[in-house]
């Protein structure tokens, strides 16, 4: 066998025995056309997504390209009746106003409120280098226990700044007797965030506030690593196995305001239309396996996604993560892209215990 294909394959299993599983809310980007396809990225590194799914996509690249502009937002079906309850509470501590909180608290007990904000800012160079700054603001509120309501609030506020790099080995080989193209990739980042993780009770209800809610009273700073690799099979099929690791130290923020959460992804994609190469682009299918700390089962854990271009401007997405579909749309003119999502998050440890829907949109101003 080649030996750098040796080395890396040692590599690969090491940082795989290195992945570990918790219960933190992990640190990730996803674009709303991710999302859409059901969470595939490891193996579809063709776009932004590389700069924190799987670095070796960026050696991929055909052209060089920036953005300053990359907003994203997504919000579950619950977020507004939960976070309008929270901000009618009264301050009043009288009887009449505790019934009345107490009435729109009932009115959303045992409901979970999420958003998620940010930008990301990037450079993607066609000589397999990357760099990107991202802001992520995070809210979770959620309201449980009717006798003696009691609300969750968690906000994230979370800066990554990141350098990426990718490389080709050198040598082709076979692989499934196919001749075979390989990349590694591999990404150093400095993250911050700032967090508010809080519980309140009856009691509190009259000094609470929306501010105090959202103030963030914890906050940390710290350094990892991520790496990734891509083969690509040279038949018509254009099948391509990825896999990422991610966060590799597991490093931690501060006591009290969490940690990067290691993470592990392992999958592969083909493109089942054969001929010339624009009609073998028109369609892809994925299939991948991710665990990035959360709890749950096997089959929360599995993804797939794909995605069939309609028009040179036009592509739809469809999938399932965690056993739910998802789906959404791209479109993309010139510099401007515009992408949607419908997709779940499983809140249990299997598929159909706490079905999470949400809705993702996304814009770029990619020159």
């Amino acid at each position: 066998m080649n030996k750098k294909l040796s080395v890396f394959i040692t590599v690969f299993f090491v940082c795989v025995c290195a992945v570990s599983y918790a219960s933190n809310t992990p640190l990730t980007y996803e674009n709303a056309r991710s999302l859409a396809m059901g969470g595939v990225s490891v193996s579809l590194a063709d776009d932004e997504q590389a700069l924190f799914c799987n670095p070796a996509g960026l050696y991929l690249r055909e052209s060089n390209g920036y953005s300053l502009i990359n907003p994203f937002m997504a919000e579950n079906k619950d977020f507004d009746s939960v976070l309008g309850a929270i901000d009618g509470l009264s301050n009043e501590d009288t009887a009449a106003s505790r019934g009345e909180n107490m009435r729109k608290l009932r009115a959303v007990m045992g409901k979970t409120g999420y958003r998620n904000r940010s930008n990301m800012a990037y450079y993607i160079g066609k000589t397999g280098f990357g760099t990107a700054a991202y802001y992520s603001d995070r809210e979770t509120y959620s309201v449980e226990n009717p006798v003696n309501p009691r609300l969750n609030s968690r906000v994230d506020k979370d800066m990554v700044f990141s350098a990426s790099i990718a490389r080709s080995l050198s040598e082709e080989h076979m692989l499934f007797k196919d001749k075979t193209s390989a990349w590694w990739g591999a990404t150093m980042k400095i993250a911050t965030r700032k967090r508010a993780d809080s519980s309140y009770f009856v009691r509190d209800f009259s000094a609470l506030t929306p501010e105090l809610v959202k103030d963030t009273d914890s906050s940390g700073t710290t350094m990892d690593f991520d790496v990734g690799g891509l083969w690509q099979l040279n038949n018509p099929f254009n099948p391509t196995i990825g896999f990422f690791v991610g966060n590799i130290l597991g490093s931690k923020f501060s006591s009290d305001a969490g940690k990067l959460e290691r993470q592990f992804a392992i999958g592969g994609s083909i493109r089942p239309l054969t001929g010339d190469a624009e009609r073998n682009k028109r369609i892809v299918l994925a299939a991948e396996y991710w665990d990035n700390g959360k709890e749950g089962n096997f089959f929360t854990k599995v993804r797939l996604g794909s995605e069939i271009k309609i028009a040179n401007s036009l592509s739809l997405h469809a999938g399932v993560r965690s056993g739910y579909p998802t789906g959404g749309l791209s479109f993309a003119w010139h510099d401007v892209r515009l992408q949607a999502a419908v997709y779940s998050e499983e809140l249990g440890k299997r598929p159909g215990d706490f079905e999470d829907k949400r809705y993702a949109f996304g814009a770029a101003l990619e020159f």
